[in-house]
């Protein structure tokens, strides 16, 4: 899912940038003083005030910098669902809300698990005319969706990854090792499970197309079956539920969590030697 921001999204954030500029500087601050008051670098910064996706935190720290009572966060509320193209904007309202997601990668890691640089490395190959400055937006817009992992209420996360994906070597040896590192303490925790899929046990029921299923607040289920182009977002509970078992067919041929640390361990030896 490339999930880009969608035009007038683009705009309403670009609007966002302006008054978040327009304050700081009726307050007479610099960008570093803002920066450093709400803890971010001053080239993140610079960016945000340019129409950059920011991180969901931000209006609230922006609010209580500058002192504006709330209405930052009030703008945000407006505008949020707003960056996404129509096509992924219902999926992304369902995954921001959703108590459990699952995902069956067979390219590349899951946008919920990518660090930075990978996420880069990846926008940079399926967009080669994107300028520095788009894609630096696409990677702030992939890394505000991780956010939630990092609250105090977050979703449990489980994964099955085909092992073509942490052999992939998206972004060179380096970025990948750095990648498959930042996998390793999220094999098996209270909140996630990650496992892979070998490409010696051959096909499986989710063979083809990459897959999320989301468990809602109300109990309610979805999925997103990923295209070429775009992808699907499915309701029907039918429908929903034969995903369902796809997904739990290969999650129960994939390796243990134990043994998938060993496979990745192994391949990121590989990838620094």
């Amino acid at each position: 899912m490339r999930f880009e921001a969608a035009p007038d999204g683009a705009k309403r954030l670009h609007r966002f940038g302006l008054a978040i500029r327009a304050q700081r500087e009726r307050k007479g601050l610099t960008l570093a003083d803002m920066a450093a008051a709400c803890g971010y670098s001053t080239s993140a910064w610079s960016r945000y005030e340019n129409g950059s996706p920011i991180p969901p935190e931000l209006p609230a720290k922006l609010d209580e910098v500058m002192g504006t009572q709330g209405m930052f966060a009030v703008l945000w509320d407006v505008i949020k669902d707003e960056m996404w193209p129509d096509r992924y904007r219902d999926y992304m309202r369902l995954e921001d809300g959703a108590r459990e997601i699952g995902e069956y990668a067979p390219y590349v890691i899951p946008g919920l698990l990518q660090t930075p640089a990978y996420a880069r490395a990846l926008f940079e190959a399926v967009n080669p005319d994107a300028t520095p400055e788009a894609i630096e937006s696409m990677v702030d817009l992939r890394m505000s969706r991780q956010i939630r992992l990092r609250s105090a209420d977050p979703p449990y996360v489980s994964a099955v990854l085909d092992e073509a994906v942490i052999r992939r070597a998206v972004g060179g040896p380096a970025v990948l090792c750095e990648q498959l590192e930042a996998l390793l303490p999220l094999l098996d925790t209270s909140r996630t499970l990650l496992r892979v899929a070998p490409l010696a046990r051959g096909a499986h029921a989710a063979l083809g197309a990459p897959l999320i299923l989301l468990g809602l607040a109300d109990g309610g289920q979805a999925a997103y079956q990923e295209g070429l182009v775009n992808g699907q977002l499915v309701e029907d509970p039918d429908a929903v539920r034969a995903r369902r078992r796809s997904y739990d067919r290969v999650s129960a041929d994939a390796l243990t969590p134990g043994e998938s640390a060993a496979l990745i361990t192994a391949v990121i030896k590989e990838c620094k030697s």
